[in-house]
């Protein structure tokens, strides 16, 4: 009998013109979590698919507990008690959490072929129960939160027998607080005997759960270290192939007059007096804990959500904010937190996106100039540096760090001088981070004003030359660089105490 549960050796897949895996390898025990970690594009996607079927390699072998395996579907890798976890869940979300988990293989009676109701809500609830899930199995799934929802996930693959399970990007949709009941539930899954491959770009969830990271680059396997055998930085080099000696290369750029000020704002029930001053050339930290109230106050400024108290000044010129349109008027622009719901036009081309906010200025008398509206497209996606054939590949085919990029030069077709970037490298690996920062700095240099909302408190600190920080709904603290710590923005995250007002336009 085999040590390992699960081994790939060799493993090769080619699509047309693409090798996404080259002879890769990886090995896993029972009772093990291990972190599988790269940038997008190095090839983890792709292993999933070989891993549960959907998928068949061309080259190498697997092996399960020893005996190697052939997999023509997803559900001979089910047979085998394999079952993947994906970052967005796929769900029927109008059916109840019992149907969800025995969905494709539900509880018969071999006499009359009657699905056998009770029998199921009873081992959906026992496995809930396990599980310490706070609802039961006839919730609609469409109600959960992402994090419950992911639970149900994890209680189908168990309803399987499932010995084996993938987890992919589970924790870039929740909070902290979910985070570690996730974590809670995978620890008992590995103490349970459940071998566990965790792919994330989170550092902190390799340091928190994994005893063993393999690193994949540009669709080659690259090492695998004991978690505790490997220096963050090397981990880096691995990942991206060079070494990125400072993570946050923030420059300092030339700040000039005012381009935005709020005073006293406020929308009953989510931000009560909110006070900023912002220049061109700045990037202002925006940070708390994640429902503080800081994605609220983007949407107000640009137009989704109207305050109900307080004045917005832009150019020294007070004003209201309607729609996002009226925010694009007055040169504010918005790069949302939920790029794929928000952002981007999954099923359009690369170009049409770029453009999407100001296709009128492509038209005339009704008819859209193409050539006009593809020489801008491509030219901005140039300047954002997103990695793709052509501007007519489709968003959805593009890694995140790019999509990314492509809602950032989404901002840049409009004559804007205010940039609100709410968590602009949420979910994206290490390299497309600095890639993204790099555009950033550009911005600042070029005359914008920046807020930078972040949950990432290295990130906040090392990119914005003053921070604000929040807690349910009001500013705690205004830092300035040479004031700030991490220790500094834990402590007003926590802090009832509002801040004193005469730190709001320092440096």
């Amino acid at each position: 009998m085999s040590e390992f549960v699960l081994e790939l050796r060799a493993i090769t897949k080619t699509f047309p013109g693409v090798k996404a895996l080259d002879r890769v390898h990886f090995q896993l025990k029972a009772g093990e979590i291990h972190a599988l970690m790269g940038e997008n594009g190095a090839g983890k996607s792709t292993f999933i698919k070989v891993i549960t079927g959907v998928h068949q390699p061309d080259e190498g072998e697997m092996l399960i507990r020893g005996e190697k395996v052939s997999f023509q579907g997803p559900n001979d890798a089910k047979k085998y008690g394999i079952a993947a976890i994906y970052q967005h869940v796929t769900c029927y979300p109008d059916l109840s959490v019992t149907e969800n988990i025995f969905m494709g293989h539900e509880k018969i009676h071999k006499g009359t072929k009657r699905i056998l109701w009770n029998d199921m809500h009873a081992e959906a609830e026992k496995l809930l129960q396990s599980l310490g899930a706070s609802f039961g199995p006839k919730t609609i799934m469409g109600t959960l939160s992402v994090a419950e929802q992911q639970i149900v996930e994890i209680a189908k693959a168990l309803s399987t027998n499932a010995k084996i399970i993938i987890m992919d990007e589970p924790t870039a949709a929740l909070t902290q607080r979910e985070s570690e009941e996730l974590y809670r539930i995978t620890e008992q899954l590995r103490d349970n005997g459940v071998a566990i491959i965790f792919i994330s770009h989170r550092f902190e969830d390799m340091y928190r759960l994994a005893s063993k990271v393999t690193v994949f680059r540009d669709a080659r396997y690259i090492g695998t270290w004991g978690v505790d055998e490997i220096a963050n930085e090397d981990l880096i080099v691995a990942m991206v192939g060079r070494e990125i000696t400072q993570l946050y290369p923030k420059k300092e750029a030339v700040v000039g007059e005012e381009i935005l000020r709020i005073e006293g704002l406020g929308r009953t029930g989510y931000f009560a007096d909110i006070s900023l001053q912002l220049r061109r050339g700045e990037v202002l930290g925006l940070t708390g804990l994640v429902g503080a109230g800081r994605t609220e106050i983007c949407q107000t400024l640009f137009g989704i959500e109207q305050a109900d108290q307080g004045d917005i000044y832009v150019k020294q010129n007070k004003t209201v904010i309607r729609s996002p349109q009226d925010a694009i008027r007055l040169g504010i622009g918005y790069l949302p937190e939920d790029r794929q719901k928000q952002g981007l036009v999954l099923d359009w081309d690369i170009g049409r996106n770029i453009t999407l906010a100001e296709i009128d200025t492509y038209a005339t008398g009704g008819w859209l100039n193409e050539a006009r509206e593809t020489k801008v497209s491509k030219s901005l996606a140039e300047k954002v540096s997103v990695k793709a054939q052509s501007i007519y590949d489709l968003v959805s085919s593009l890694s995140g760090g790019n999509q990314q990029k492509v809602v950032f030069a989404k901002l840049l077709t409009a004559k804007l001088d205010v940039l609100i970037l709410d968590e602009p490298t949420k979910g994206v690996d290490v390299g497309a981070k600095y890639a993204i920062y790099e555009i950033i700095n550009d911005l600042a240099a070029q005359g914008y004003g920046i807020i930078l909302v972040s949950s990432d408190m290295p990130e906040v600190i090392g990119m914005s030359d003053r921070i604000m920080v929040m807690r349910e709904g009001r500013i705690t603290a205004h830092l300035t660089k040479d004031e700030v710590t991490q220790e500094a923005i834990l402590e007003a995250s926590m802090s009832d105490r509002p801040a004193a007002l005469h730190g709001m336009g320092s440096r």
